[in-house]
């Protein structure tokens, strides 16, 4: 029979001769050996939800994780920050989680990064919380736990380690329903402290908010010029982890059209590269400099360019599910 017991986080604690710095104890599961050898979604689910209904497949709204936090997620707003974070519209809930809803990477032995989707949004992102969970001969125990919000389409969960912080990385993509299908991938940084994850903004040296702790991998948006030009940008990046820092590499591509002849194709206006470094320091994660796409956006801006609307990569809302049915540039300043 299983059993829930909720733990508070393990107090770290100066190490003292060859004592080690205990594992926080967030969440725990006792369950059978069938069920720790081959876990149900509804293991995952019962374990990470404070109130699952395994019934019904129902998790209570808004969502509570297993320590009694709530489930919850802010950008940062264009007022707080010199980038905006996403701002999507919620979808309607589902009435009942499925495995669709869950993401599992082993990240060793015995160990595993769990997500589970509880709500949706229209622009590709999903939030639930995310747990480190380590399976033991009794059951599970939850070693790290937080919410992350993230694009739900071939999700890949893991772990590196900055200088003394370990960090979880989440890159999915955001796809176009019509075809040619187009699809958008995205990263979230999440630093681990004390046993939760923590999504942190960027900032400067002066802790002055850069960008939220969101990093496209691929992007595309259009702005119309005062001339009636349209000029697109388009942006490919890449995150390396080293042993101290982490390197954003940026390249961003710029062509021009002109709407008036769409015969004649579009022609290269310029490219621009760029690197700048994030530190994960004790409670913040610190950028070298504002990334290049915000740099050269900026301009355009300034100029007098307008941004055009974005192709939706609309994810549809969930279908009313039956009640009765069983139950993933270096020269720009």
């Amino acid at each position: 029979m299983k059993r829930r017991l909720l733990a508070a986080a393990l107090a770290l604690t100066p190490l003292v001769g060859c004592a080690t710095v205990p594992r926080p104890q967030l969440c725990e599961a006792t369950v059978g050996a069938q069920e720790r050898s081959y876990p149900t979604p509804d293991t995952w689910f019962g374990l990470l939800l404070h109130g699952f209904d395994s019934k019904h497949g129902a998790a209570p709204r808004p969502s509570v994780d297993c320590s009694g936090a709530p489930v919850a997620w802010e950008e940062p707003s264009a007022d707080e920050c010199r980038e905006a974070g996403p701002q999507p519209k919620p979808l309607p809930p589902k009435e009942r989680l499925d495995e669709t809803d869950l993401v599992l990477e082993t990240t060793q032995a015995n160990e595993r990064l769990v997500w589970v989707i509880t709500r949706r949004f229209d622009n590709g992102e999903g939030l639930g919380p995310v747990a480190l969970v380590e399976r033991t001969k009794l059951g599970f125990i939850v070693r790290g736990l937080g919410s992350l919000r993230g694009m739900t389409e071939n999700v890949r969960l893991r772990m590196e380690r900055v200088g003394s912080t370990e960090v979880l990385v989440a890159e999915g993509d955001a796809c176009t329903k019509e075809q040619p299908q187009v699809c958008r991938r995205a990263a979230r940084i999440l630093p681990l402290r004390s046993g939760r994850f923590f999504s942190e903004a960027v900032s400067d040296s002066e802790r002055a908010c850069l960008g939220a702790g969101w990093f496209p991998l691929s992007r595309a948006q259009t702005f119309e010029l005062p001339s009636g030009l349209r000029r697109k940008f388009e942006l490919t990046s890449t995150l390396v982890f080293n042993s101290d820092d982490i390197t954003v590499q940026e390249q961003v591509s710029v062509s021009d059209s002109d709407p008036k002849q769409p015969s004649i194709p579009e022609r290269l206006y310029r490219r621009a590269q760029n690197e700048r470094k994030l530190k994960v320091e004790e409670n913040v994660l610190v950028g070298s400099a504002p990334s290049l796409w915000t740099r050269m956006v900026e301009l355009q801006l300034q100029a007098g360019a307008k941004a055009l609307p974005d192709v939706p990569t609309l994810v549809p809302a969930p279908p009313k599910e039956d009640p009765k049915a069983t139950g993933t540039a270096k020269d720009v300043p």
